[in-house]
């Protein structure tokens, strides 16, 4: 009735106060799962890969990985793989030396520098092309990388979040993504579920979702009516 539609209200607003990382919501079981893991994962430098359909907020759970652990400080950089053409993909994340190639006007930092002593969140990682895949197994186990066109090598200490919403086990079984550096950035597995399967969640994102809009537009801070919940 009306009174047990009172305490869900009550139990929402006191559930938004405890139970989310950044923009991360959720009191499902398998939400609180996920904040476990970030807790576990947030201070080391162990890769992690998220997986997950499109729009169950992978990106949301790199930035709260890399937000609440001791790179907070450092940058925050993030790449979708599938977004860039294969033949730009090694200037992207390693960088280049003026002159390396056609079009090459000026020296670029890559990516995996930029990120340096934070994180770097790569999108889509079953979308890297072979070569790209070669030299980050190598970056990763060497802790440096050669950008294209220089003769030194460059140092690196960065922290790779990786994620993808396809079946990464059968794309190396497959032959399109190196098993060895699957293992190297497999290191922790996180996986999101949709939200159809953590639906008393929804609730929850709703009253989030209000009382954010409600600040950023500086209004009073709204309720739902226990019909409209």
């Amino acid at each position: 009735g009306v009174k047990a539609l009172e305490v869900e209200n009550k139990r929402l607003k006191g559930d938004l106060q405890r139970l989310h990382f950044g923009c991360l919501v959720g009191s499902s079981p398998a939400m609180l799962e996920v904040y476990e893991l970030i807790r576990r994962v947030k201070d080391s430098k162990i890769n992690c890969m998220i997986i997950g359909e499109s729009g169950t907020g992978k990106e949301l759970v790199a930035r709260a990985i890399h937000n609440s652990g001791k790179r907070k400080e450092h940058p925050f950089v993030a790449i979708n793989c599938g977004a860039i053409p294969e033949n730009l993909m090694e200037s992207e994340l390693f960088g280049h030396r003026k002159g390396s190639f056609t079009g090459a006007i000026r020296d670029k930092i890559g990516l995996l520098k930029a990120a340096d002593k934070g994180t770097l969140f790569l999108d889509e990682v079953d979308s890297l092309p072979l070569a790209a895949q070669v030299k980050l197994l190598r970056a990763i186990q060497e802790r440096a990388f050669t950008p294209i066109g220089d003769v030194r090598e460059i140092s690196v200490d960065t922290r790779i979040v990786a994620a993808t919403n396809s079946d990464l086990e059968n794309v190396v079984n497959a032959g399109l993504f190196r098993e060895d550096l699957y293992y190297r950035l497999n290191v922790v597995t996180v996986e999101l579920p949709p939200l159809r399967e953590r639906e008393d969640d929804i609730a929850l994102i709703a009253q989030f979702l209000v009382q954010k809009l409600s600040n950023e537009l500086g209004m009073p801070r709204k309720e739902f009516r226990n019909d409209a919940l």
